[in-house]
């Protein structure tokens, strides 16, 4: 059976919602017969919105309001941590804002107790962007500062405009990694 045809019933029946709406859908959880309006695609498979919800139900009790604060205590420290020193390293923020974003949302998971909260993944990219503002900052002063004067002869590029945009492209690579990891699947 090929991953197209997981979820699919060779019979036709009709939606358990839409009963007038014809399908070959099927939810994988609870096997209901379900209309391309009512499914869901989750990272394991197709499933009706009624078990998605019980799934979300499940990630997010036990999660407090507090737990929003403990991932920013953690969160910011590191970010501003990650934020001074990756755009410093050049091209290897390409590779190194990825693993800083994912590692600054491990942390946040961490002293959460592993509990998930609908914003906790907001938190975390908001402490990437706010840890890396003070370079970003200084640099966007640089370049402003120096206006179009080079660090070097004909063909340099103004100065801080190469830190600016490493710092950008570690904003960029970290906070789309920190999302990833921390949102999950969405309520529909």
């Amino acid at each position: 059976m090929d991953s197209d045809s997981i979820g699919r019933s060779e019979e036709v029946l009709t939606c358990y919602k839409h009963p007038k709406t014809k399908t070959r859908l099927r939810c994988n959880k609870c096997a209901r017969p379900v209309c391309g309006k009512c499914i869901v695609r989750t990272p394991v498979g197709y499933r009706c919105r009624e078990c998605v919800n019980v799934q979300q139900r499940a990630f997010y009790a036990g999660f407090r309001p507090i737990y929003y604060l403990v991932a920013l205590v953690v969160a910011l420290p590191l970010a501003l941590v990650a934020g001074w020193l990756i755009p410093r390293l050049g091209w290897y923020a390409i590779f190194l804002g990825p693993l800083a974003g994912v590692g600054i949302a491990e942390a946040a998971r961490w002293a959460t107790r592993r509990k998930r909260g609908r914003h906790t993944w907001l938190v975390v990219c908001g402490s990437i962007v706010v840890g890396a503002l003070p370079t970003l900052l200084t640099w966007l002063l640089v370049l402003l500062a120096f206006g179009g004067r080079t660090s070097g002869g004909p063909g340099h590029l103004p100065l801080g405009s190469i830190r600016l945009l490493w710092g950008v492209v570690y904003v960029l690579m970290a906070t789309a990694a920190a999302y990833a990891r921390l949102r999950g699947v969405t309520r529909p």
